[in-house]
């Protein structure tokens, strides 16, 4: 049984996985001491494998020490079983290689895009051998209406919803319009235009902002929440 966690720049999730199977999944709102000594009470831990975007996290580290968890936190060239990816950056987020990697374990032979839209929006291509062919990182919704409010004078600021009005009459409607609308539409774009090159593309949409593609989208989109996490279980 693996505890599966995953850093991220504004919350930290988890996972316990039972040979593949999700039994249970919290976002973190204590200290790990506390939370990892509640779950060991209803689980046994073999290991821990930690994906993170702010650096280590001593307090992880020594609450699974106490347990004597052991503890492997992914890297650039962390392989996987399924299919280890090549030419990953040195610089790459551990959270984009575990989505890709998740979206690798259920797909071996297309062309992915994987697109993660949390605090950040990141695009990543992979071919169907396994070669890292490029990515993008734009701002998510909630930085786009954060950037709005903190470089203009007037605008207010805006919290993200998951679905805005293509039009708005008030100035809340169209801030959202712009982030939400804005955001849906370049992704959109980005897959209709990475769809040209590779016939074979298929999409894997992932992320807190809980973004869809619309209806007319032509390749195979897959909708997995988990993705992070299931790249974390395969490594």
């Amino acid at each position: 049984m693996k505890i599966l966690v995953d850093i991220g720049n504004t919350s930290a999730k988890l996972v316990v996985s039972d040979n593949g199977d999700f039994v249970h999944f919290e976002h973190k709102s204590e200290p790990w001491r506390d939370l990892l000594r509640r779950l060991a009470v209803s689980y046994k831990f073999d290991e821990a494998v930690v994906s993170t975007v702010v650096g280590d996290d001593i307090d992880l580290v020594e609450a699974l020490r106490d347990l004597s968890v052991p503890c492997r936190c992914i890297s650039c060239d962390t392989p996987c079983r399924s299919k280890t990816l090549q030419g990953i950056p040195e610089t790459y987020g551990a959270d984009r290689l575990a989505a890709d990697y998740g979206a690798v374990a259920q797909d071996l032979n297309s062309t992915i895009l994987v697109i993660d839209a949390g605090t950040c929006i990141t695009y990543d291509l992979i071919s169907s051998d396994g070669r890292f062919l490029g990515g993008v990182i734009s701002p998510g919704v909630q930085l786009r209406l954060n950037a709005m409010h903190d470089y203009t004078a007037k605008l207010p600021l805006a919290k993200a919803e998951k679905e805005a009005p293509l039009l708005s009459d008030n100035t809340i409607g169209n801030l959202m319009s712009g982030a939400v609308n804005g955001a849906r539409m370049e992704m959109a774009g980005f897959v209709s235009k990475l769809s040209e090159t590779y016939a074979d593309l298929h999409v894997f949409v992932t992320g807190g902002d809980g973004l869809d593609l619309s209806a007319d989208v032509q390749c195979k989109v897959t909708y997995d929440p988990h993705l992070v996490f299931k790249g974390l279980d395969s490594i």
